[in-house]
């Protein structure tokens, strides 16, 4: 997963940027309910079902809406999907 940030002058230091990053892709790598004591947290169809369309556009929404509830520093503005199904995802201050 890789995660690219819109702006270059955020106003960040490389240290809550790291955990900011962090802390998305844990949230977008994480399945629906399986944090103990969060259960709210997580993706439903993670990882994606397949390969459609369809289904990475469901996966984005969902990356997109647990990352606005569950990390106020950032907000997750696109995510990509590359040819080996590899994700991208573009994140802006919250």
């Amino acid at each position: 997963m890789i995660v690219e940030y819109a702006k270059a002058g955020l106003s960040m230091t490389s240290t809550e940027r790291d955990s900011v990053t962090n802390s998305i892709s844990t949230i977008a790598s994480t399945p629906y309910a399986s944090a103990p004591y969060i259960r709210s947290m997580g993706i439903k169809s993670y990882p994606p079902e397949s390969n459609s369309e369809i289904a990475r556009n469901q996966y984005a929404a969902e990356v997109m809406t647990q990352c606005a509830i569950w990390e106020n520093r950032a907000r997750v503005t696109g995510v990509y999907f590359g040819k080996n199904n590899d994700v991208r995802m573009v994140i802006e201050n919250g």
